[in-house]
């Protein structure tokens, strides 16, 4: 089964609770495989009325491409095999397997012994989580420390490279962080020193991970739609949280040193400054989900994205250009006699050509529909130069429909700019 939707996009949510548990090992893995996704955490209070809309009313549910699928254990080897990360060599399969089912085991002793919504009243759970301490826990962390001994590695519990079963364990680690009890029995423990280091040694591979958030990033750029106007779109459309930051022109002077290259817009997360406007569109659509990594979409992703990007180089040569005046206005008339004609054409072929006339690739969105309706805020209906594409977007019908429906996911974006 594939992760990726038929045209290439990976199209990828968990949904969990904002706790390790048992979603994390599955975070893990999707975190060390590099596959974007979104991590959505549903609040304690909200899950009576979220419960309803998950089948089994239990969580964690991994969806791909609008499926659902259920079990952490399922997901985790499903997403093992996709990866490379569950053992194919028979002994290896059923030591990961041996190893991911004690932790299961010794996760559900915890709930009943740890959990404000165990069964037990209060008598029998001081007794359990003794027993956890002195039973419990040091048989099974010992069975895999004696398999992570017995290993050819000891950097890893199976074999020579991660496998699920180094999720599983790292993430029940993580799920005893911050919790002070399961904490000092973890510290307390002497007949575990292979798989302490082991842990401590892994954990390092997830520092990005586990490290604490960043401030909120921000996007610095001028007080109007422009080149910053796609990236603000992505961002809004993703969910991103961010600080739009818009610079006065007249504060511009001042301003500018703070940036490498005198320039904006600029991408600035956890302390490093991104600037390039095309650069940070494709590290914000690899990151979001919205760039195919099929290389025939790609392609056509870029080519619509290049395609409005030399339309609006087309529009700067002449208005910002500084050119003299007589030449400035023999490109402004080649710009809107031919280039915009000429592009609009092309943009109408590849709408048509496309399966969904209301995306320019495939059937939702991608970076390519963020440069469209970048150029639809900055130019094709700014009220200053709407006028002068009215005669090329009605030679272009599909277009104009397509930018009809795109733009009513933004009502708040782009407000009185389409009649």
């Amino acid at each position: 089964v594939s992760t990726q939707s038929t045209w290439g996009l990976l199209m990828m949510k968990l949904y969990y609770f904002g706790i390790a548990g048992r979603g994390e090992p599955i975070r893990l893995l999707l975190h060390h495989a590099k596959v974007p996704f979104e991590d959505i955490k549903i609040p304690f209070d909200k899950w009576a009325e979220e419960k309803t809309k998950f089948e089994g009313g239990q969580l964690p549910v991994l969806e791909v491409d609008g499926k659902r699928y259920a079990q952490s254990l399922a997901i985790l080897e499903f997403l093992g095999i996709k990866y490379g990360y569950t053992p194919t060599d028979p002994m290896q399969s059923y030591n990961a397997l041996a190893i991911i089912s004690v932790c299961e085991d010794l996760g559900t002793k915890i709930y009943s012994a740890f959990s404000k919504l165990s069964l037990y009243d209060e008598a029998t759970k001081k007794k359990l989580q003794e027993d956890m301490a002195k039973i419990e826990f040091p048989m099974t962390l010992s069975f895999i420390e004696k398999k992570l001994a017995e290993n050819c590695s000891k950097d890893f519990l199976v074999g020579n490279k991660y496998s699920i079963a180094d999720f599983r364990v790292l993430g029940m680690y993580a799920s005893w962080v911050g919790e002070e009890s399961r904490m000092k029995i973890w510290n307390d423990l002497t007949c575990v020193p292979l798989l302490k280091a082991y842990v401590a040694k892994r954990l390092k591979d997830f520092e990005f991970y586990y490290k604490k958030p960043c401030a909120k990033p921000k996007l610095y750029y001028f007080d109007g739609a422009g080149r910053g106007e796609m990236i603000r779109l992505l961002l809004k459309h993703a969910k991103v949280d961010f600080e739009d930051v818009r610079i006065k022109y007249e504060n511009w002077p001042k301003m500018k040193d703070q940036f490498a290259l005198k320039q904006v817009p600029v991408w600035e997360c956890c302390g490093e400054q991104m600037p390039q406007t095309d650069a940070i569109m494709h590290h914000l659509s690899l990151k979001h989900g919205y760039l195919p990594l099929d290389p025939e979409k790609m392609y056509k992703v870029l080519f619509a994205a290049n395609t409005v990007k030399d339309f609006f180089e087309g529009f700067v040569k002449f208005f910002y250009g500084g050119l003299a005046e007589e030449m400035k206005k023999k490109k402004e008339e080649e710009y809107y006699t031919k280039t915009v004609p000429l592009t609009f054409e092309i943009l109408e072929k590849r709408l048509k050509e496309n399966e969904s006339q209301v995306f320019m690739v495939g059937n939702q969105y991608t970076m390519a529909d963020f440069y469209m309706l970048g150029a639809a805020k900055w130019l094709i209906f700014n009220p200053s130069t709407e006028k002068n594409y009215t005669k090329a977007l009605e030679a272009a019908p599909l277009l104009k429909g397509y930018f009809k429906k795109r733009l009513e996911d933004f009502p708040a974006q782009l407000t009185n700019i389409l009649h």
